[in-house]
């Protein structure tokens, strides 16, 4: 089976998981807290972040004092369309960009067995989930259990994604061998 169709299962295989884990699951939900007056939240920033983007409080670490509410947000004064059949089919196409990515990887592998490759995907997998929410840890204070969850998310889908590309892209990985290669002894 060829990269390609290997990488459009694969995304659709981590598009269902992120179906599940958002939409069935509710550990996403369980890490996160909600306003106690969303209306009047929603009005601040409308009124303090006139464009969409994300914004920091306070802004400058020097204008940081010890005690003082902060808050990373991303602020969409404007709102969005909660129809979600755009960011549906957004979510796809970054499924099988980093589907592809994860299988370009996998073919620079040599030597695994079956489940040598599920094991290397799913590290990558970790690797996605830890290196891209510590930072937000470390910096700006999320909650652990959140992270936690995150990278539990990313190693469980790259885990399922991993069954399925190691078995369609197995033929594509490099093969060790012996030539050219002298042995002493």
């Amino acid at each position: 089976m060829n990269k390609t169709t290997a990488a459009i299962i694969c995304a659709a295989v981590l598009f269902v998981w992120g179906a599940v884990s958002w939409m069935v699951l509710p550990w996403h939900q369980m890490v996160a807290n909600q306003f106690t007056d969303q209306a009047e939240v929603a009005e601040a920033i409308k009124e303090n972040a006139p464009i969409a983007g994300v914004y920091y409080l306070p802004f400058a670490q020097e204008d940081h004092k010890a005690g003082e509410t902060a808050a990373f947000v991303n602020a969409l004064p404007q709102g969005y369309d909660p129809g979600m059949t755009k960011q549906l089919v957004i979510q796809f196409i970054g499924d099988l960009i980093s589907a592809l990515i994860v299988i370009c990887l996998l073919s620079q592998t040599a030597g695994l067995g079956y489940w040598g490759r599920v094991g290397f995907v799913a590290l990558v997998g970790v690797g996605i989930g830890f290196i891209s929410h510590f930072p937000y840890w470390n910096w700006f204070g999320f909650p652990t259990p959140y992270v936690i969850v995150t990278v539990i998310d990313s190693l469980i889908a790259w885990s399922l994604a991993g069954l399925v590309i190691a078995k369609l892209v197995a033929k594509d990985t490099k093969k060790i061998t012996t030539s050219g290669i002298h042995r002493y002894g």
